[in-house]
C-alpha cells in the first residue's frame, strides 16, 4: 500500500494537524452550547481554522508521526501521555457519545477542543460544566479520577495566554472513530491514517482497541480476544476508514507504516507536502532520524495461517501488505 492522497487538491499550510466514546455525559448541555454559538447542525462546515487529524488502530505507529510533527514545530497540546496522545481529545471524543450524538452536540465538543488547542477563547460556564460532565463517569481504561484530571488540565489551559504558533494538531489513535463526523461537520480538517500490517497487529500485546470497540465493529458481546478476531476488527476499521475517505478531497492521507519505516526518505516528501511544508534536506533528515523500525514487522510468519479467515488475509494483501507465509 503506497502513501496516498485521495486527490491532488491543495492543502492549506496553516491547517492544524492531529495524529489520529460513553452515555449520560451531558449531551443536552452540549446542544445548548452549540445553538448559542450558532454552529450549523447539517452538513455545512464548522469553520474556524483547518485542523489535520492523525489516527489509526492503537499500536499502528501513530507515535512516530506525532514525534515528526513536533520536530517540525507543530503544537500537539500540553496534556500528553508517553505515547504523545492528546488527552484532551481522549476526554472529549474517545467515547460512544462522540460517535452517536447530534451534530449540534459534536460541534460543541469541537468548539471546546479548538479553544484549548488555539489557546485563545474563554470557556463559558456552560462549557466548563460540559467538560466536567464528560469526566464524571469512569470508562474502560480511564477511571473518573483520571478523566477529572484531564478536565481540569483543559480548563486551566484555556485560562492561560494565547498560543502564537499557527501550526498545531493532535495525535490520538481513536480519532478514526469520529472520522465520519469530522468529514461532515469539519470539512476543513485533514486526516492522516496510519496503518500497520493487520496480521502483525493480530499478535500485538495491545488488544485494547478490540476490547473497547469489538462489540460495536464486530457485533460481539462479549468480545473474543484472539488473533482471528483481532484481524477481523482491523479489517472492519480499515474498510470503514476507506469508505469515509471517499470524497474527502485532498484532506486524507493513508500511510503504510511498514513501508514508511523501510524507506523514510522515499515516503517523507508526501507527508511534508500534505502538511504544507517544503521537503528541505534539513526537514527530511530531522524527521528520518526518528524512524526506528520495530522487530515485530513480519512476526505473523511465526504463527499458523489457519489462525485467520482467508477472506481477511486476502483483504490484507489487497492493501499491499505482506500476507505470505514461508513455505
Amino acid at each position: 500500500m503506497r502513501t496516498s492522497h485521495t486527490d491532488t487538491q491543495a492543502v492549506r499550510r496553516d491547517a492544524p494537524v492531529a495524529v489520529g466514546g460513553v452515555g449520560g455525559s451531558g449531551t443536552r448541555l452540549f446542544a445548548g452550547i452549540s445553538r448559542k454559538l450558532g454552529f450549523h447542525t447539517d452538513t455545512q462546515a464548522v469553520r474556524r481554522d483547518a485542523p489535520v487529524a492523525i489516527g489509526g488502530v492503537g499500536g499502528s505507529g501513530t507515535r512516530l508521526f506525532a514525534g515528526i510533527l513536533r520536530k517540525l514545530g507543530f503544537h500537539l497540546g500540553s496534556d500528553l501521555n508517553e505515547a504523545l496522545d492528546n488527552l484532551w481529545f481522549t476526554l472529549l471524543f474517545k467515547r460512544p457519545e462522540a460517535m452517536d450524538c447530534s451534530n449540534a452536540d459534536f460541534c460543541a465538543l469541537l468548539t471546546i477542543f479548538e479553544k484549548v488547542m488555539y489557546g485563545s477563547g474563554t470557556l463559558s460556564r456552560a462549557e466548563i460544566r460540559a467538560i466536567r460532565a464528560a469526566a464524571a463517569r469512569s470508562r474502560a481504561q480511564h477511571d473518573s479520577e483520571w478523566l477529572s484530571a484531564r478536565a481540569e488540565s483543559l480548563i486551566r489551559e484555556c485560562a492561560g495566554p494565547a498560543r502564537e504558533n499557527s501550526m498545531w494538531g493532535w495525535k490520538e489513535p481513536n480519532t478514526h472513530l469520529v472520522l465520519p463526523r469530522l468529514k461532515e461537520l469539519a470539512p476543513h480538517v485533514r486526516y492522516i491514517h496510519v496503518v500497520r500490517n493487520g496480521l502483525d497487529m493480530a499478535y500485538s500485546q495491545n488488544q485494547n482497541p478490540l476490547r473497547a470497540w469489538g462489540t460495536r465493529f464486530l457485533g460481539m458481546d462479549p468480545v473474543t480476544v484472539t488473533p482471528r478476531f483481532s484481524l477481523k476488527f482491523w479489517v472492519a476499521v480499515q474498510r470503514r476508514v476507506l469508505e469515509t475517505a471517499q470524497g474527502m478531497s485532498g484532506r486524507f492521507l493513508m500511510i503504510d507504516y511498514d513501508r514508511f519505516c523501510a524507506d523514510p526518505a522515499r515516503e517523507l516528501p508526501s507527508l511534508l507536502e500534505f502538511i504544507g511544508l517544503e521537503a528541505s534536506p534539513a526537514r527530511l533528515a530531522g524527521a528520518a532520524s526518528l524512524v526506528r523500525p520495530p522487530d515485530s514487522i513480519g512476526r505473523f510468519k511465526a504463527f499458523p495461517r489457519d489462525h485467520f479467515d482467508p477472506d481477511d488475509v486476502a483483504f490484507v494483501a489487497s492493501m499491499g501488505f505482506d500476507a505470505e507465509w514461508p513455505t
